[in-house]
């Protein structure tokens, strides 16, 4: 989130309440290499040591494994969008820019939907609160849902900030699921 600020503070004409991160790291952007490396492909590889992480502390589950899934498919996303940018304003006229649109979305719907089935694994586990189980799985709800409404542009206008607010409560969860579990896994050592 730092470097899609900063990408976005040093961009002439670049609007975060209406822009998605995208278009930071849109093949025209002047910060494309800043954004498209230091925020996605970083990202990307945060979420596959989160994945590895949350398979190796979680008690074994079902719901483990598929949230697990969820987690590399986002990961791996977030990596690839890092090499295929967007066209510019990021309007799918090329193959890239296509491609770009195809590889942003595991990224978006995996991590939410980990968020969601991770719901019954944190209950499974048996060391979080119905408070962590029911939180992770309304607010990867909520977040789930704030994909088809960017995509579809209805909130366009908004468009922007409504992308930052989904991706800010997702990377909230993955935080401080992770700090739970490096507690979880610090306790049996």
């Amino acid at each position: 989130m730092a470097v899609v600020l900063v990408g976005g503070l040093v961009t002439p004409g670049y609007d975060p309440v209406r822009q998605t991160h995208s278009e930071l790291g849109a093949v025209d952007s002047p910060v494309r290499w800043l954004v498209n490396l230091g925020a996605f492909v970083l990202l990307g590889v945060i979420l596959l040591v989160f994945a590895a992480a949350y398979r190796t502390v979680l008690r074994p589950s079902p719901w483990r494994e598929v949230a697990t899934v969820c987690l590399v498919v986002a990961g791996v996303g977030m990596v690839a969008v890092g090499f295929v940018p967007c066209d510019p304003g990021c309007v799918d006229v090329t193959a890239t820019g296509r491609w770009h649109s195809a590889l942003s979305a595991p990224g978006a719907v995996g991590v939410s939907s980990a968020m969601v089935l991770s719901g019954p694994a944190l209950r499974r586990d048996g060391r979080f609160s119905r408070a962590w189980q029911r939180g992770s799985t309304w607010s990867g709800a909520v977040v789930l849902m704030t994909g088809p409404v960017i995509a579809a542009e209805v909130l366009a206008p908004v468009g922007g900030l409504l992308q930052r607010a989904a991706m800010g409560v997702a990377l909230v969860w993955v935080s401080t699921v992770a700090v739970r579990l490096a507690v979880f896994a610090g306790e049996s050592r």
